[in-house]
Order: C-alpha cells, then structure tokens, then sequence
C-alpha cells in the first residue's frame, strides 16, 4: 500500500505525543546506570518513533537506505560496542549464524548489493537479544521488563487517540476498521502490542498486580489493530500466564481444583470469543477444512479460493510455483534477499515461504533449525517457567506462519526479547559478566 494512502496523524499530533510521553523514558533512562539496559530500552523507543513517522522515515534517502534503515544500521552498530562480546558465542546464536551464512551465499550468487538490509536486521537482532540477556541478569526480568513499558506508551496514546478521532484504516480483506494510531500498517504496529503483551507477560513472577494491569491493556490494544494473525499469536501466551500464576499461588492439593476451574472458564471465553469473531475468522476455518484443495498452481485457483485469508493460500501457491521453476542453483540457495521485490507486488506472508524464495533449501533448513533451536531452549528452562516461554515461542511461531516479523525490525524486537528471557530462565550454569558487582551474574546457555 502506497504510504500516501495510510490514514496518519500530522507530525505534530506524533512528536507531541513522543514529546509529552519522553520524561517517563528519560526517567528509565536515568534510573538504569548500566548501558546494556539503557540501550534497550533507547532502541525499542527509538524504532517505535521511526515507524510513527513513516511517511517520512520509509522513502529512501541515501544510496537507497531510508531513514529507517540508517536508524537500524546506527543502532547495530551502537549494540556492538555496548554488549558483552561473549555473548556472541551463545549456542543460542548458532541458528541465526546459519541464516546470515545461507543468506550472505544467496546474495553472493545473485545480487550482493540486496545483503546489506537482511545483515542489519539480524545484525539488530543480536545485539538486541544480548542486551536483553545481560540486562536481565544485572536486574532481572521484574525491573527490566517494567522499564519497557515506557516504550510502548507513546503507540497506545496514539491508538487510543486514533480510536476517539475515528482515524482508521480499512482492511483490505473485509473492509472492518483497524485502529494503529496512524501507524503505516497493522501488522507492524500489532507486533508491537503483542511485544507489549509479551513483556507484561514476562513480568508475572514477579510483579503479578502489574502483569493483570498491563494485560488487558494489550488485548484492547491488539483487537483495535483488528490484525488476526497476531491475534491469534496471542492466545498460548494469554492462556498460559494466568494459569501458572494461579498455580504457582495455591498448593500441590489444590491445584487439580484450579486446573479444574481455569478448563471450564477457558472454554467459556473461548466460546464467548469464538462467536463475537466468528466472521473476522471464519475464512480461517473454511481454509483449514479445505487444504488439500489449495496445494495447486496459482492458475488453477478459483475466484472463491483467492479470497481466502486475505489471498495468502494464493500467494503462497505464487511464491512456491516462482521457487519451483527457477534453476538448480536457485533450488539451492534461491533468488536472493528481498528479490521477491522485483517478482511479486506483495511480501510472501509467511516466514518459512519466503526463506525458501530467497535462500532456497538450505535457507528454509537454516531458518527451521532456528526455530527448533529456541523451542529446544524454551523445553530447557526451569519448570516454574517452561510453559510461560514455550507458549511465547508457539506465540511466535504462529506469528511466523501467515506473516514476516522477522522481516520487520518490530518482529526482531519481539524475538529478542522472547530469546534473551527463555535464555535468562535456563537450568542454571551461571558465568561472569565483566563490570558486573559481586555476586551478580548471568545464566550462560551452551
């Protein structure tokens, strides 16, 4: 969509919402001495101001790098002087390597100059993901998360603005109104709320009365941005923090009784929900009876066929065909980082599709053992807190499914944030962190 066709606010409304909201950032930024903690939450804040102003952050200005880009690329490269360099060498990272290699050998093949936006946003990644870590050893998940908060203020005020001036914008797959506070697009600015979700989500250990605050915030927050996919994404999570919290407050006798009672009001909520949105979804179920019947050629696609989930089955079928027919060496290693740009008129909607687009087989097995290597350290962190990082990994996973956080520095954001914490809840094997005080540490994850 064209940006000139994005309902948005006046740059005035947004730097004077930024503007009112800055002294409770300054706040956490004056609050937290140590730099780690201090650059998180400067990037979260930083990107969610770029993207407000997306109309003039987006266009290219400089050997065809927007403003956002430059604001990434500055970043990265301000995250790589701040961490503690062995965090580098987490095995954590070994997926991500993969990726950047299977990548950096597709562009080398078709067309280098296309590597250096995919580098920045793995790049951004990292560097987010091991400030998250090590900010979460020096301060743990209760303080810092709380301190993120602050991030995310600026977006909800402009949303709920949005909501009283009646600025929405129109679905493109059944014309009901999304509310993104004048954001470029749904799926960018709902990520942001799942990453707001997530965070209260992690803060329930420790501060439960915050998490039950924050929480329906979030939801409100998510259904006005009326974007299914991270609705969706937002279930295991939602489901499994209240549940554990529950659990963890009673006794080992009572807790069939709570188990009991959270069944039946989850199925009710679910029932209640699965009316009140039966239309927005109902394409989605209608897909899921008949996916047999979409694996085919884009060609052989009915009217009726196209229409579903917003055209993904469609452009997935388009994707998968495209990849098929290209050469042995495309098989491979594919047509190269965002070469889909020349190819088709929207993104593929779908991680593990694009993968294979871009970096062929070797991209896709990459990307899938990066995503299997997180599910294997979420199933590895303590018990009191495995179902709590396991659901925000399904979350993701979800997420990644019928859109492309990670082609999106919002999505890095929320990754991030959900390794370094499935990181800091690991079996404990603790290591030194240098400039740290005595007696604090960080978990190492080998």
């Amino acid at each position: 969509m064209e940006l000139s066709s994005v309902p948005t606010f006046s740059p005035y409304v947004v730097g004077g919402v930024y503007l009112a909201l800055f002294p409770l950032t300054l706040i956490a930024l004056l609050r937290n001495k140590d730099a780690p903690t201090r650059f998180l939450v400067l990037a979260l804040w930083l990107r969610y101001l770029l993207s407000a102003f997306h109309q003039y952050t987006y266009p290219p200005i400089a050997g065809g790098l927007s403003l956002n880009a430059l604001g990434s690329i500055a970043l990265t490269a301000i995250g790589f002087l701040v961490i503690e360099r062995r965090l580098l060498l987490l095995k954590a990272f070994g997926g991500v390597y993969l990726v950047i290699v299977a990548t950096v050998v597709s562009a080398s093949i078709n067309d280098p100059a296309q590597v250096v936006g995919s580098l920045t946003k793995w790049g951004y990644f990292i560097v987010l993901t091991a400030a998250a870590f090590e900010s979460l050893g020096r301060h743990g998940p209760g303080a810092v998360f709380r301190t993120l908060i602050v991030a995310f203020l600026p977006p909800l005020a402009l949303q709920a603005l949005s909501v009283v001036v009646g600025l929405g914008k129109f679905s493109v797959s059944d014309n009901s109104i999304c509310y993104i506070g004048g954001y470029n697009h749904e799926a960018a600015f709902s990520i942001i709320m799942l990453t707001f979700l997530y965070c209260s989500c992690f803060l329930e250990p420790d501060r439960p009365i915050l998490t039950a605050m924050c929480i329906p915030i979030a939801l409100v927050a998510l259904l006005l941005a009326n974007y299914r996919t991270s609705l969706l994404a937002a279930v295991p999570i939602v489901i499994a923090t209240p549940l554990i919290g529950a659990v963890r407050r009673v006794s080992p006798s009572d807790r069939p009784f709570v188990l009991v009672v959270f069944g039946l009001a989850g199925a009710m909520l679910f029932y209640v929900a699965a009316i009140a949105l039966q239309e927005r979804f109902n394409d989605l179920f209608v897909t899921l009876a008949n996916i047999s019947n979409l694996v085919k050629p884009p060609e052989y696609y009915t009217a009726s066929d196209e229409e579903l989930l917003s055209a993904r089955a469609l452009i997935w079928s388009r994707y998968v065909t495209a990849y098929l027919d290209g050469s042995i060496l495309n098989l491979a290693l594919g047509f190269g980082p965002d070469s889909w740009e020349d190819v088709f008129t929207g993104y593929a909607h779908n991680t593990f599709i694009s993968s294979l687009y871009e970096i062929g087989a070797v991209g896709l097995a990459s990307m899938i053992v990066l995503f299997v290597s997180n599910f294997r350290f979420a199933f590895g962190s303590v018990p009191e807190h495995r179902l709590l990082v396991v659901s925000a990994h399904v979350g993701f996973l979800i997420l990644n499914l019928a859109t492309m956080p990670l082609w999106l520095i919002e999505g890095n954001i929320l990754l991030a944030l959900t390794l370094a914490y499935t990181l800091y809840v690991q079996m404990p094997r603790r290591i030194r962190v240098s400039g740290m005080p005595p007696g604090m540490a960080i978990p190492r994850v080998e």
